[in-house]
Parts: structure tokens; C-alpha cells; sequence
């Protein structure tokens, strides 16, 4: 009652928010639905509790799930059904990260092509990369990504307390200003497994420690 009264004097310690991805179906004419969840946590930086920041917290895997369930149930399925259908996380590790005697990293994944491609996008998604572009047949993911911690303390400096809360809201981008850097995701078939790496603009595999990093966020989401 409050916070729809006075909505600038009142506030909840967690922010959450939810990213919906549509991809084609493994059968034809089908289409796929994932829900990734990404979160912050208010929290306070002294003992005397009169100074507070914000923090990511980590993808909550059953409010993706509850969402998930309620928009099968709005789309048409019984609510029991939803329930049933909701797939369980197998308990064998799906992927491990492996690193070359050259100092290169990759994902080795133990699923086809076409399963590894969306579950990529969808580890994308959790992490806080955005998607600039795709090529499904040539297995890139265009994105961008800047470190949450780095990026909401320059917009705490920028913004005012209310505009801090709604981290929810994209900013407009401006293209003068922009210096995040693009990384190329190539997602590849070996057999019936896939292997996934951070490509240079140039084609070879990057070997940065931002590459390393890269792929050390998508290897939490995807073993």
C-alpha cells in the first residue's frame, strides 16, 4: 500500500528480471521458449547500516522455472501438465572447460549442434551478455558485456536514487560513447558433441583473459 502511495519512499533489498528467448524447435514447426533470470541484491557497506549499495545475486533457477510454468498455463496448458513438463536438470555434468598448451580455452560440450546452439544463447542471457547479432549456420554469437559491478557504480554516479532501483531499464545507447567491446561466441559440432570458443574479429581463437573469463561465465551456466 505504501509503495503504490509514495513510490519514491518505498523499496524492496531485491530487483529481478527476466529475459524471454524464442528459438526454433528441434521439430518442424515448433517453436522453443526459455526464460533466463537475472537478479540484484541491496546491501549494506558498514556496520552502521546508514550506507547501502547494489549487487547481482545469482540466476535463480526456480523463478525461472515458476515463470516458465505460468506463461505455459497463460499459453494454454493445464496447470498440472505445466508442472509435469517442466524439465529437470540432469545430475552428469553437460560441459567441461579445457585449456591448450597454447594458453587458448574452450567449452567442450556433450550435446549435438542444435541443443548446445540454444543453450548457449540461453547461458548468454543469465550472464548479462547482450546479443547483438546471430548466425545460426556459421554458429556466431555477436555480444557485448560489461562487468555489472563497473557498470551500476558509474550509473550510480550518473543517476538519482529512484533511476539507481530501476536497473531493469535500458539505457539508450550512444554510439559516440559506446566503448564495449563485441566478442564473437562460436558455437561448433564435433560428431555428436559441440565445442564452444572466443573468436577474433580476424577469425582466430582469442586468447585474452577477457576470452578466458568469457568463457569461465558460460561454463558456471552450462556444466
Amino acid at each position: 500500500t505504501l509503495g503504490k502511495a509514495i513510490d519514491q519512499l518505498y523499496s524492496t533489498p531485491e530487483r529481478d528480471k527476466f529475459r524471454t528467448r524464442l528459438e526454433p524447435g528441434a521439430e518442424t514447426g515448433t517453436t522453443e521458449i526459455y526464460i533466463s533470470h537475472r537478479g540484484m541484491i541491496e546491501i549494506f557497506t558498514n556496520e552502521g547500516k546508514d550506507s547501502t549499495i547494489w549487487q547481482p545475486r545469482p540466476a535463480d533457477p526456480e523463478l525461472e522455472a515458476e515463470m516458465l510454468r505460468r506463461l505455459m498455463v497463460r499459453l494454454g496448458t493445464e496447470d498440472a501438465r505445466a508442472r509435469n513438463m517442466l524439465t529437470a536438470a540432469p545430475s552428469e555434468p553437460r560441459a567441461k572447460l579445457q585449456r591448450s598448451a597454447d594458453g587458448s580455452s574452450k567449452l567442450e560440450m556433450q550435446e549435438a549442434f542444435d541443443r548446445a546452439w540454444r543453450r548457449v544463447g540461453l547461458a548468454l542471457d543469465r550472464v548479462g551478455f547482450t546479443v547483438e547479432d546471430r548466425d545460426r549456420s556459421k554458429g556466431f554469437y555477436y555480444v557485448r558485456y560489461v562487468d555489472p559491478g563497473i557498470d551500476n557504480k558509474k550509473k550510480d554516479g550518473d543517476k538519482g536514487l529512484i533511476a539507481k532501483l530501476m536497473f531493469w531499464r535500458s539505457d539508450t545507447p550512444n554510439a559516440a560513447t559506446d566503448t564495449k567491446i563485441q566478442y564473437r561466441i562460436h558455437v561448433k559440432a564435433e560428431g555428436e558433441a559441440s565445442t564452444v570458443r572466443v573468436m577474433t574479429p580476424e577469425g582466430g581463437v582469442d586468447q585474452s583473459e577477457s576470452a578466458k573469463k568469457i568463457l569461465s561465465l558460460l561454463f558456471d551456466q552450462l556444466k
